[in-house]
Protein backbone atom coordinates (compact mmCIF):
# COMPACT_ATOMS: atom_id res chain seq x y z
CA UNK A 1 0.00 0.00 0.00
CA UNK A 2 3.02 2.47 1.21
CA UNK A 3 4.39 1.58 -2.40
CA UNK A 4 1.50 2.37 -4.40
CA UNK A 5 0.97 5.99 -2.83
CA UNK A 6 4.64 6.68 -3.54
CA UNK A 7 4.24 5.50 -7.28
CA UNK A 8 1.32 7.97 -6.99
CA UNK A 9 3.67 10.66 -5.67
CA UNK A 10 6.33 10.38 -7.88
CA UNK A 11 3.95 9.70 -11.25
CA UNK A 12 2.28 13.17 -10.44
CA UNK A 13 5.69 15.12 -9.80
CA UNK A 14 7.12 13.45 -12.97
CA UNK A 15 3.97 13.94 -15.21
CA UNK A 16 3.95 17.84 -13.82
CA UNK A 17 7.41 18.22 -14.36
CA UNK A 18 7.18 17.11 -18.51
CA UNK A 19 4.15 19.57 -18.53
CA UNK A 20 6.21 22.39 -17.26
CA UNK A 21 8.99 21.41 -19.69
CA UNK A 22 6.95 20.65 -22.48
CA UNK A 23 5.10 24.38 -21.77
CA UNK A 24 9.25 25.73 -21.51
CA UNK A 25 10.73 24.47 -24.51
CA UNK A 26 7.68 24.64 -26.95
CA UNK A 27 6.53 22.19 -28.89
CA UNK A 28 9.12 21.58 -31.36
CA UNK A 29 12.25 22.29 -29.49
CA UNK A 30 11.14 19.26 -26.60
CA UNK A 31 10.75 16.78 -29.04
CA UNK A 32 14.51 17.55 -31.03
CA UNK A 33 15.92 16.26 -27.05
CA UNK A 34 16.55 12.20 -26.52
CA UNK A 35 16.11 13.00 -22.82
CA UNK A 36 12.76 14.71 -23.31
CA UNK A 37 11.12 12.31 -25.46
CA UNK A 38 12.55 9.71 -22.66
CA UNK A 39 11.13 11.38 -20.10
CA UNK A 40 7.83 11.58 -22.40
CA UNK A 41 7.72 7.80 -23.12
CA UNK A 42 8.82 6.76 -19.25
CA UNK A 43 6.29 9.38 -17.68
CA UNK A 44 3.25 7.74 -20.21
CA UNK A 45 4.38 4.47 -18.90
CA UNK A 46 4.12 5.21 -15.53
CA UNK A 47 0.72 7.05 -16.49
CA UNK A 48 -0.32 3.91 -17.68
CA UNK A 49 0.17 2.10 -14.49
CA UNK A 50 -1.27 4.26 -12.18
CA UNK A 51 -4.01 3.89 -14.34
CA UNK A 52 -4.31 0.25 -14.53
CA UNK A 53 -4.29 0.30 -18.32
CA UNK A 54 -3.61 -3.30 -19.69
CA UNK A 55 -0.41 -2.92 -21.66
CA UNK A 56 0.22 -5.69 -24.29
CA UNK A 57 2.52 -8.65 -24.51
CA UNK A 58 6.09 -6.89 -24.82
CA UNK A 59 5.13 -3.33 -23.80
CA UNK A 60 4.84 -4.63 -20.28
CA UNK A 61 8.61 -4.72 -20.29
CA UNK A 62 8.86 -0.85 -20.67
CA UNK A 63 7.93 -0.33 -17.35
CA UNK A 64 11.58 -1.24 -16.07
CA UNK A 65 12.81 2.43 -18.43
CA UNK A 66 10.98 3.86 -15.52
CA UNK A 67 14.19 3.17 -13.45
CA UNK A 68 16.51 4.23 -15.72
CA UNK A 69 14.90 8.23 -15.10
CA UNK A 70 18.25 8.32 -12.63
CA UNK A 71 19.99 8.14 -15.33
CA UNK A 72 19.37 11.96 -16.00
CA UNK A 73 21.18 12.59 -12.88
CA UNK A 74 24.25 11.50 -14.96
CA UNK A 75 23.51 14.81 -17.26
CA UNK A 76 23.51 17.41 -14.49
CA UNK A 77 25.96 16.30 -11.88
CA UNK A 78 29.55 15.98 -12.67
CA UNK A 79 30.28 13.30 -9.47
CA UNK A 80 27.79 11.32 -11.07
CA UNK A 81 29.56 11.74 -14.64
CA UNK A 82 32.74 10.83 -13.53
CA UNK A 83 31.70 7.21 -11.70
CA UNK A 84 30.11 6.51 -15.13
CA UNK A 85 32.49 6.94 -16.84
CA UNK A 86 34.68 5.01 -14.45
CA UNK A 87 32.13 2.24 -14.69
CA UNK A 88 32.38 2.00 -18.13
CA UNK A 89 36.38 1.97 -18.11
CA UNK A 90 36.18 -0.80 -16.10
CA UNK A 91 33.60 -3.24 -17.65
CA UNK A 92 35.69 -4.62 -20.39
CA UNK A 93 38.41 -5.44 -17.98
CA UNK A 94 36.22 -7.21 -15.64
CA UNK A 95 34.17 -9.21 -18.78
CA UNK A 96 37.73 -10.45 -19.28
CA UNK A 97 38.41 -11.52 -16.17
Amino acid sequence: AEFNGFELLFNIAFTVELLLNMYAFWFWEFWISPWNVFDFVVVSIGLLTTFKVPLPGPLTLLRMMRAFRVFRLFKRIQALRKILRSLTKAVPGVINA
